[in-house]
């Protein structure tokens, strides 16, 4: 079984990091998420207000899955990762338990 070593974990770690904050952005503003194909534009476009929001939330749903399922074979596949992700969760609950943020 491979363990990554300190610079690999660093480097999972720093993109599992890039990955949720890009999910958390395009969660947060779908309105800013304009990468829409041409037959998606038209649609929207010809759309009442609720039915654009809708279809931007699905195309956000719909590219943020295949990501969903990574991070789910990583952890299923990667004992040093669940390893390091509890490591680094019972470390913050410590700190949040002494009053230190």
């Amino acid at each position: 079984m491979n363990v990554p070593s300190s610079s690999e974990a660093r480097g999972l770690h720093r993109l599992a990091g890039w990955i949720g904050a890009a999910a958390l952005m395009a969660l947060l503003a779908p309105d800013l998420a304009l990468a829409q194909c041409a037959m998606c534009r038209d649609a929207v476009a010809s759309s009442s207000s609720e039915t654009r929001e809708a279809m931007n939330y699905a195309i956000i749903g719909l590219a943020l899955t295949p990501y969903g399922i990574a991070a789910l074979a990583a952890w299923a596949l990667s004992p040093g990762l669940r390893e390091a992700v509890r490591t680094r969760l019972g470390r913050l609950t410590k700190r949040a338990g002494r009053g230190e943020g």
